[in-house]
């Protein structure tokens, strides 16, 4: 990927009864997302150990996209429905990939 590429992982937990509605949710941003400027990769994972507990993987080809991405309705909109959905605050860290592997 290129230099500038970020790549951003945000961890999720459902509160308990809200698991599907938390997979809904974040299930629902994909198709949106993927019309965003600078996208390269959502991917999404579920725990096989704790279920409704959620890890997305993105790429985004720079930090100002990725900052416009967070601006967007769709981001919007989930972030206005996370507490009601989210048993603790989501996480998200953002990394830079080491060349060469």
């Amino acid at each position: 990927m290129a230099a500038n590429t970020v790549h951003v992982v945000a961890k999720f937990v459902a509160k308990p009864g809200q698991e599907a509605a938390l997979k809904t949710a974040i299930t629902g941003l994909i198709a949106p997302t993927q019309k965003d400027p600078g996208y390269i990769a959502y991917d999404l994972y579920e725990s096989t150990q704790r279920p409704g507990e959620f890890v997305l993987v993105e790429a985004w080809a720079t930090k100002e996209l990725l900052a416009a991405h967070l601006d967007t309705p769709h981001l919007n909109g989930f972030k206005a429905a996370a507490p009601g959905l989210l048993a603790t605050p989501m996480s998200v860290t953002l990394f830079n990939e080491i060349p060469g592997f």
